[in-house]
């Protein structure tokens, strides 16, 4: 009989390793190792993350809920130093060796190597020998089951609804889909989509022949795609190689024409001959064309129209836009922590419910990291260490509002550090959404990114009409910067900071909640400027992760060239006034 739990921690140990905590069925503690590692995109057993989870978790009975067992998640983690050498490689730490290319081939034929009930059976033994803990209390969870739960079981259903998860891979699927029941607040899986058809690994080997870090820079390709002249599809070699047809029950079918191992070879000799920016746009319509009929083909074939979507391809906004537009399609929810750093989120809520019976409590708030109380209570001896001059004004948000509308720019950290990639107001760098000089001084001066890559705008919920030009109402409301969106000719002027090449904007609409300091400091700018609107990008540094505590945020303003911190309800200003504003 299976023992009564009222807890459970999620472990992912892979890319972007962290951990979370259940307890009572609902969401207490979700962290990214890299938060606490200062690693960006960490990989390994998230220790860190754990020693803090486990400390939360004292005294509860606890079901582990790691996830992945494939053959190749095997390999590295009986020889951890393969994961090492790879992550150093991936993020080009290390120049690749002589034997770098036949190591790829094999690293792209294991991954295709499905998982198995022996496989299983030997992470759950690993996982119970490294963290200590008996095996009876560990349950394992498949890829695309966690990616799956990731995105079903944190929001509030009107109905059934189905789950779509797009990944590079893992236990050697690339994607699935699946049916919720709303009644009885269970999954079914209707399809798996093989390794060997993998959008995910295919954005991601165009990612690093066009020399960018793969698992890292997918979204550089996709802005740099609104540079590229219009191509019709019929152009399109990419489109070729993939083909979507349906089986006996009218379900799609992906196919891909190139095996994985050959994958590498035949992008590097598109991208030989073709410009980069064509060889982006190539790339981000074959996406565009491929996943919205997916979508298109499920909701014809169940009549279901509301859909969760989680796993890496799901961080592409501009899919995301056309996927929320498609026809069938009457909703469109997708996990903020969308990739492989959301699988210990969602091996805990899947945990949760199997051991319990019982649905986990939805929320909406993803700032779940540790909980620190006024970030600025230490702020007296932060100014002194730093020479900085130190306020503690009525009301951290107005304060900030004040210096921003003034065209300055303010890093803001307040209360719990967000899950995912998206700064949704606990750790952010903000400025005037229509100043294309902050735009630039952020870009090129202060976070160092590549021109082209836009940032993305905080905005009232209220504005979302006027702003956004294919905004339709409440289905479209879109909390968490998972979206895509056109501006409206007031938005392009009102957030013109904020947008790409195209028009296109990736916004976090912010619901009225006056308890909420983020939403107070962008309303204040709303008086003082007339639109209530923000640059949101980030608190960090390029190359470098957010920070879960006070020292990394500090570490990150002392580096940067921004003058202002708004630390909690302290607001420090660096003494030698910057040049941002």
């Amino acid at each position: 009989m299976t023992p009564a739990y009222d807890a459970v921690i999620g472990v992912w140990d892979g890319h972007d390793a962290g951990a979370s905590l259940v307890i009572d069925g609902r969401v207490v503690l979700s962290l990214n190792e890299e938060r606490l590692s200062g690693r960006k995109l960490d990989v390994g057993l998230p220790v860190r993350a754990l020693a803090a989870i486990r400390a939360a978790a004292a005294g509860r009975r606890i079901a582990w809920a790691p996830t992945t067992s494939d053959f190749s998640k095997t390999l590295t983690r009986t020889f951890p130093s393969m994961k090492e050498s790879y992550y150093q490689l991936r993020r080009r730490l290390t120049p690749p060796g002589p034997l770098h290319p036949l190591t790829l081939r094999a690293k792209y034929t294991l991954t295709q190597l499905p998982t198995n009930n022996t496989l299983r059976t030997w992470a759950r033994c690993w996982f119970a020998s490294t963290l200590g803990v008996p095996a009876e209390d560990v349950f394992l969870v498949d890829h695309h089951e966690a990616h799956a739960a990731s995105a079903v079981y944190w929001p509030e259903w009107t109905g059934d609804a189905l789950i779509v998860t797009l990944d590079g891979i893992g236990d050697g699927e690339s994607g699935s889909a699946w049916k919720w029941s709303n009644t009885t607040a269970n999954l079914e899986k209707l399809l798996s989509i093989p390794g060997s058809a993998s959008l995910g690994l295919f954005f991601e080997h165009v990612t690093n022949e066009l020399q960018m870090r793969p698992l890292e820079d997918e979204g550089k390709v996709m802005a740099l795609a609104t540079y590229a002249a219009d191509l019709p599809s019929s152009k399109n070699v990419f489109l070729d190689w993939f083909s979507l047809t349906t089986d006996s029950r009218g379900l799609p079918v992906l196919h891909c024409a190139i095996t994985p191992t050959r994958m590498a070879r035949a992008v590097a000799r598109v991208v030989w001959g073709t410009q980069r920016e064509q060889v982006c746009k190539m790339a981000q319509q074959t996406l565009e064309i491929l996943v919205p009929k997916i979508f298109a083909q499920l909701a014809a074939t169940t009549g279901i129209g509301e859909f969760g979507y989680a796993g890496g391809v799901a961080s592409n906004i501009k899919v995301n836009r056309l996927i929320r537009t498609t026809p069938g399609v009457t909703r469109l929810t997708i996990c903020p922590a969308m990739g492989d750093g959301g699988l210990a989120l969602g091996a805990a809520l899947s945990v949760w419910r199997r051991v319990t019976g019982r649905r986990p409590h939805p929320f909406t708030d993803f700032r779940l990291g540790t909980d620190r109380g006024d970030l600025g209570h230490d702020a007296e001896r932060i100014a002194q260490e730093t020479g900085a001059t130190l306020l503690r004004p009525t009301d951290i948000a107005q304060a900030a509002a004040e210096r921003i509308a003034a065209g300055e720019i303010v890093m803001w950290a307040q209360g719990r550090m967000e899950l995912g990639a998206r700064a949704l107001g606990a750790r952010s760098i903000v400025a005037r959404a229509d100043s294309t000089t902050a735009r630039d001084d952020l870009n090129l001066r202060l976070k160092r990114r590549v021109w082209f890559q836009p940032f993305c705008p905080s905005i009232l919920l209220s504005e979302a009409p006027s702003l956004l030009a294919d905004y339709r109402g409440p289905q479209d409301d879109n909390h968490h910067m998972t979206m895509g969106f056109q501006t409206t000719p007031r938005g392009r002027s009102a957030l013109a900071g904020a947008t790409g090449h195209d028009g296109s904007c990736r916004p976090q609409m912010v619901a009225a909640d006056p308890r909420d300091p983020w939403f107070r400091m962008i309303d204040h700018v709303r008086v003082l400027t007339g639109t209530g609107a923000v640059i949101n990008t980030s608190l960090n540094m390029h190359g470098k992760p957010m920070s879960d505590d006070v020292a990394g945020v500090v570490d990150a303003w002392l580096e940067s060239g921004v003058q202002h911190l708004a630390l909690g309800s302290a607001l420090l200003s660096k003494t030698t006034p910057s040049s941002n504003g």
